[in-house]
């Protein structure tokens, strides 16, 4: 290794350096970045449910202010290349606050969804670029598989909420949509449960018996409230999921230990070898 040292050029050796060092340097903006706009999609998550009743109260504007204020730092602190991905969301949360007091509870909702995805899909975006500098090979193919099934269940969950606003309006065939849409979500938990912690399995199987009781239900047996109930505590479930996942791809010290289990996994013998 000191031969292999000696006969390097110094400008190879220093490029290597810098290179090193602008990759982590990299990392930390993304990593800083996630946890900020992590914060963002809390914020909006509580404005969402906390004011859905009292829109025009001071305690609304004062929260709106204070989400408007976290783009324009989130702006102001981005780099260059991704100026124009920050412009807009600053453009798209403050078209959605600046309309929310006005609006009906299904408005309302439908607002937060629209905004609360773009956000999400930000998220993921930037969680890419932080995965594609790990030197963990299959960490980006592990969170892949995570997200495509997290975000179909997102999708699922948006869908059931949008029958439960449809029946509230008395719209023809409501029920109908509603007990579909339990069905297909109840398939999504299914898979996404099979790839989460054990927390996450409990929780998700609470909510599956809730979507059992909806399934063999009849029209007008269920209060439409508990029906947004429901879909407001999976919204929390998923968010709080796709939070610990971020948690832990950004967090390289959680990330190697989850690595290092794997392969010791793999190293172990198979029950034929020792038998």
């Amino acid at each position: 290794m000191s031969l292999l040292r000696a006969i390097t050029p110094t400008w190879l050796v220093q490029l290597s350096k810098s290179v090193s060092s602008t990759k982590e340097t990299r990392r930390e903006h993304y990593r800083s970045q996630i946890n900020s706009l992590r914060s963002l999609l809390w914020m909006l998550h509580e404005h969402n449910t906390r004011y859905v009743r009292c829109p025009q109260s001071p305690q609304a504007s004062k929260a709106r202010d204070e989400i408007r204020e976290f783009c324009e730092e989130l702006q102001t602190s981005c780099n260059n290349p991704q100026r124009p991905l920050f412009r807009v969301l600053s453009a798209r949360m403050e078209q959605a606050l600046s309309s929310l007091p006005s609006q009906s509870k299904a408005g309302w909702y439908a607002i937060h969804h629209r905004t609360s995805d773009h956000l999400i899909y930000i998220i993921d975006e930037i969680a890419r670029s932080y995965i594609a500098e790990s030197k963990h090979d299959a960490m980006y193919e592990e969170y892949q598989a995570f997200w495509q099934t997290w975000i179909d269940t997102k999708e699922s969950q948006l869908r059931f909420e949008q029958a439960t606003m449809r029946l509230i309006e008395g719209k023809t065939a409501a029920w109908q949509s509603v007990s579909l849409q339990s069905r297909i979500l109840q398939k999504r938990l299914y898979q996404l449960s099979l790839i989460s912690s054990a927390e996450a399995s409990l929780a998700f199987d609470r909510i599956d018996s809730r979507f059992d009781s909806v399934i063999g239900s009849e029209n007008g047996d269920i209060p439409a409230s508990s029906l947004v109930k429901i879909s407001q505590d999976l919204s929390v479930v998923l968010l709080h999921l796709f939070d610990r996942e971020l948690t832990i791809r950004t967090d390289d010290a959680l990330v190697e230990k989850m690595h290092e289990a794997k392969n010791t996994m793999h190293a172990l013998p198979s029950p034929r070898q020792t038998a």
